[in-house]
């Protein structure tokens, strides 16, 4: 049987296939099709050419709900609130992105007022109901909503993680009435405290349900065409699991960063095969570049994050995300000074070298100029450049303008890109008490390689570990990823003087929640992986800092052992920590992780042509600020325990990679790349 990664990028719908017998993995890519994703993702599943009898699983890394967020393309909604708190939406927590920015510009809640009602109802800190729910105010309020045409609901009680009554009577209630398409329970989707994230969570599950509820019946009716149960299919989640399709169309939230997720899964198995468990994730696509950290094999993880400028809480891979692609255009600012991205010129019309009517110089422009690229070697595997059409871009648009040669232009679009890279980087480690010197970088998407040793070098970063298929790592990381599930409860307690009793009560409920669940995707309990974390912090404070807790079993003694753990996590991150201060326990969270085989991967790379018949070519290293003939030679040509010192260009289907002077190459037996820095 074969299992499919799809991952679904703003450029390449990139498929991995891989052979649960034999283990060979082959990859393809396609062009993305923004406007009709389904049937785009089905073009890809169509080219991998895999006989739909020997299909076991599809799995798929998507960003189709981030991208109606951000498009604002869900549906209308509206939203259901205690008297009193129609407005949190716009209150907000009052942080600003730019802080000394008089003129920032604070996006649009997904909800406008007039779509907001209030309903009589109050339930207190202790979940004790001290008014109850004017019933005939909700239906009031939903038949004016329904007449101003809102198909979706979200419902936003205060203090309903306590007690989800009322909530849960509205939502009866607003069923009862008919007319909507999804109505969701902030006591289901994210229970507990702070009523602005849990609001503003709610209220995002059914603006982007109806969308992936479409999306997932037209993708499953595409595969049941084909022959394909559409119980095959699951969709990977924020915390880098799956989850069954059936599922993420009922509960959204957990697939809207599945994308990016996708290639930490499986840069963290690839390093770790490698031998490398400490890493800096690099995945540099088309339009964005992501960046996460992996510890000691665990990737970095969050409970919030924010998509179109919207705050939601949910467990997910701590990325940090910055607008540095392969198509991010160069460009003059107001005072003269080259900048590049964030604006991409995606895939259409694309960087100018594509030949599709794009006349902005791009990074990919500038790789291509500077010989990085090659004219006649295939990006994508089918997309042939042109050389002297991104020269010309990059003379008209930067080089004149500047009084200066095509390739010193060229150089320093891609000097700009890297520097941000390098502190997008910065920002995941130093930032947080972490010396990057003490990591491996792991880099991928289609661009990743070829940046890597220049971030290296900024980072003081000495080893690199490129995986087999860095354009595809992402549809890699959706055939690693392992069903996932997350249940959370809010405790917001003292840990001195904590009934240990409730406590044990509350985190079996969970323990129940997540296994549950897991069962009734086919994974029953001696399948499953559980694990109890805690956000903590010192009172008075505003934000937490996330801690494992040592097994599932509460005591006195594993919770003072845990608030031992997070200030020495404190001191880690801040640099210190207090003796005199109390700790409290903010939300508890169990994550069910179900086993699942690794698999023994054979890696088939497709055949790439070099142009240059004396394999060699003048290529420009950043690091050395010249050009200097290079050797081009496929990836696939490289022996497993060879070693190939710099400078050297390494084509391969899906991506290319570039091995500086003073750097040595070896691939190991696992397919990866591992890139050293040499002794001076």
């Amino acid at each position: 049987m074969n299992r499919i990664g799809i991952d679904v990028g703003g450029t390449f719908t990139d498929v991995v296939v891989l052979d649960e017998e034999t283990g060979s993995a082959r990859c393809f890519k396609t062009a993305t099709d923004l406007r009709q994703p389904a049937e785009g993702i089905m073009a890809a599943f169509d080219a991998a050419g895999v006989d739909s009898a020997d299909v076991g699983h599809v799995k798929l890394g998507t960003t189709l709900a981030a991208n109606a967020i951000l498009t604002r393309s869900g549906a209308s909604t509206g939203l259901l609130t205690t008297a009193g708190f129609r407005d949190v939406l716009e209150i907000r927590r009052t942080h600003r992105e730019r802080l000394f920015d008089l003129y920032e510009i604070i996006p649009a809640p997904l909800v406008p007022r007039h779509l907001r009602k209030e309903v009589d109802e109050r339930v207190d800190s202790a979940g004790e109901i001290i008014t109850e729910l004017d019933e005939d105010g909700v239906r009031a309020a939903w038949r004016e909503l329904r007449e101003l045409g809102v198909t979706a609901m979200g419902i936003s009680f205060l203090f309903s993680f306590r007690n989800p009554s009322n909530e849960l009577r509205a939502r009866e209630i607003v069923l009862e009435e008919g007319g909507a398409e999804a109505v969701f329970c902030s006591s289901d989707v994210l229970p507990v405290l702070r009523e602005y994230e849990r609001t503003s969570t709610t209220v995002t599950a059914a603006f982007v349900a109806p969308v992936v509820r479409n999306f997932v019946s037209r993708l499953s009716a595409g595969l049941e065409q084909r022959g394909v149960s559409s119980k095959r299919l699951s969709v990977m989640t924020n915390g880098g699991g799956v989850i069954g399709a059936g599922a993420a169309a009922k509960s959204p939230i957990p697939i809207l960063l599945s994308g990016p997720a996708g290639g930490v899964s499986a840069a963290r198995w690839l390093a770790d095969q490698a031998g490398k468990p400490d890493v800096v994730t690099l995945d540099m696509g088309g339009t964005s570049c992501d960046v996460s950290g992996v510890q000691g094999g665990v990737p970095d993880e969050r409970l919030d994050l924010r998509v179109g400028g919207l705050d939601i809480a949910y467990p997910t891979l701590d990325l940090h995300t910055i607008g540095a692609g392969g198509g991010s255009i160069a460009w003059f600012d107001t005072g003269g000074a080259l900048r590049v991205g964030p604006a991409s010129a995606g895939s259409t019309p694309g960087p100018a070298c594509y030949g599709r009517g794009g006349t902005q110089p791009t990074v990919t422009d500038a790789n291509l100029v500077l010989g990085r690229y090659d004219e006649e070697t295939p990006l994508g595997g089918h997309l042939t450049l042109e050389l002297a059409a991104a020269r010309e871009a990059i003379d008209r648009e930067i080089a004149q303008p500047m009084g200066i040669s095509i390739e010193k232009a060229a150089a320093g679009i891609v000097r700009l890109v890297n520097a941000a890279m390098v502190n997008a980087v910065r920002t995941i480690s130093v930032q947080r008490g972490r010396d990057p010197r003490r990591y491996a970088l792991a880099p991928f998407g289609g661009g990743g390689p070829v940046h890597a040793l220049d971030i290296a070098d900024g980072l003081g970063i000495t080893t690199v570990v490129v995986p087999p298929f860095p354009g595809c790592t992402s549809a890699f990381g959706a055939i690693l990823a392992p069903p996932r599930r997350d249940a959370l409860r809010s405790i917001n307690r003292p840990m001195a003087g904590l009934d240990v009793a409730v406590l044990s009560t509350t985190v079996n409920r969970l323990v129940e929640e997540v296994t549950g669940f897991l069962a009734g995707e086919g994974y029953d309990r001696p399948l499953v992986d559980l694990a109890l974390w805690a956000s903590l912090h010192y009172a008075g404070q505003a934000h937490e800092l996330v801690v494992r807790h040592d097994g599932l079993q509460v005591s006195e003694e594993s919770l003072s052992a845990l608030a031992t753990a997070f200030s020495a996590a404190h001191e880690r991150q801040y640099g210190h920590h207090f003796d005199n201060v109390g700790v409290e326990l903010v939300t508890i969270r169990v994550t069910g992780i179900a086993h699942q085989p690794d698999p023994n991967v054979s890696w088939a790379w497709a055949e790439v042509e070099c142009s240059n018949d004396a394999q060699t070519r003048p290529v420009y290293f950043d690091s050395i600020d010249q050009f200097t003939d290079t050797r081009v030679l496929a990836r696939g040509a490289l022996l497993a325990g060879e070693v190939l010192s710099g400078p050297a260009v390494l084509h391969q289907e899906d991506a290319t990679t570039l091995i500086a002077p003073g750097w040595s190459a070896r691939r190991d037996a696992g397919g990866c790349l591992l890139i050293t820095k040499e002794e001076p």
